[in-house]
């Protein structure tokens, strides 16, 4: 598996938004219309103003949807919607949900991953993409300057030795919690300990890794870094 770092995320000020389940979104390719008019009522500070702008009758230009997201990003980040970590770190990620009357828990982490295209390093595709799909996540990318959501990755260990650790150190923390639209319970707490991330890191940096969900959004984060390169 590619290097993983830490990094600064970019979080919700809850004071200003409010309980963080009005706010959240799931990924923009399973977001129909009907669910995208229920997320943008819930509440004005939706994810989903960012991760899938509406179109407006009024576009001429196909590039306007994503320059309006690009100036939302920009004015939650100046107004304090949105607030950088205050030092590096890396996301314990859980999602709890029922299945066929089972209480199920998948657990996992966030982090910075160093980019390989797909046949070039240790992160493999199990599914094609498509160049549209791809090209609208790229016109994003451009715009925002940022990334907006993640990709999930599998990757094997068979003794959860990375993710023991993790859950270990967060064991006696609060965790950020939110409820999505199907009733799946979301936690997350950053950890920011250098030592810990460094011995996460070493225990699967010779792993590989399978993209489970997100291929498009992984091919373009490569085609973003390409286009960074090249100009500069």
């Amino acid at each position: 598996m590619p290097k993983i770092q830490a990094f600064r995320g970019l979080r919700y000020n809850l004071a200003q938004v409010g309980e963080l389940s009005d706010v959240v979104a799931p990924p923009y390719d399973v977001i129909d219309p009907a669910l995208q008019q229920q997320l943008y009522d819930t509440s004005p500070y939706g994810f989903v103003r960012l991760e899938l702008t509406k179109v407006q009758t009024s576009d001429s230009d196909p590039l306007k949807q994503y320059e309006r997201a690009a100036t939302l990003f920009r004015q939650w980040i100046r107004d304090g919607v949105l607030q950088y970590e205050p030092d590096p770190a890396i996301y314990v990620y859980h999602q709890v949900f029922d299945l066929a009357g089972t209480t199920i828990t998948r657990r996992g982490f966030l982090s910075r991953i160093k980019l390989a295209r797909f046949g070039e390093g240790n992160i493999f595709p199990h599914e094609s993409t498509h160049p549209k799909a791809k090209e609208d996540r790229l016109r994003l990318t451009r715009a925002c300057k940022a990334n907006l959501s993640p990709v999930f990755g599998l990757y094997p260990d068979a003794e959860n030795a990375a993710q023991n650790l993790l859950d270990g150190y967060i064991a006696d923390k609060a965790a950020l919690e939110a409820h999505d639209h199907l009733g799946v319970t979301h936690r997350l707490w950053p950890v920011t300990n250098q030592g810990l991330i460094a011995q996460v890191a070493n225990l699967i940096e010779d792993k590989p890794m399978f993209v489970a969900d997100g291929h498009h959004r992984y091919e373009t984060a490569c085609d973003y870094r390409d286009e960074i390169v090249a100009a500069n």
